[in-house]
């Protein structure tokens, strides 16, 4: 299973647009085992100091994936590289 955690916060464009993005690159890789744990950083004061103006963030095996403007052909090609079927 792909286990994955997405750094979000409501109300933010970003956030949504690079959400299509992650699962439009899971599509085109026809992942379908995965666990993406959205998490709003606007519920945990650490997470909001750390995150702040850095969402939205993916992160895979505790590494950051991308942060800021998620783009899929960035995603796909890290899922591809990093992450065996």
């Amino acid at each position: 299973m792909l286990e994955m955690t997405y750094y979000t916060r409501k109300q933010c464009p970003l956030c949504d647009e690079g959400k299509e993005q992650i699962n439009l690159a899971l599509s085109e890789l026809r992942y379908n085992d995965v666990k993406m744990s959205a998490v709003d950083i606007d519920k945990d004061d650490a997470l909001q100091e750390e995150y702040m103006i850095r969402v939205p963030v993916l992160v895979h095996e505790g590494n950051v994936v991308q942060e800021g403007i998620i783009d899929f052909a960035y995603v796909y090609d890290y899922l591809k590289t990093h992450v065996g079927k």
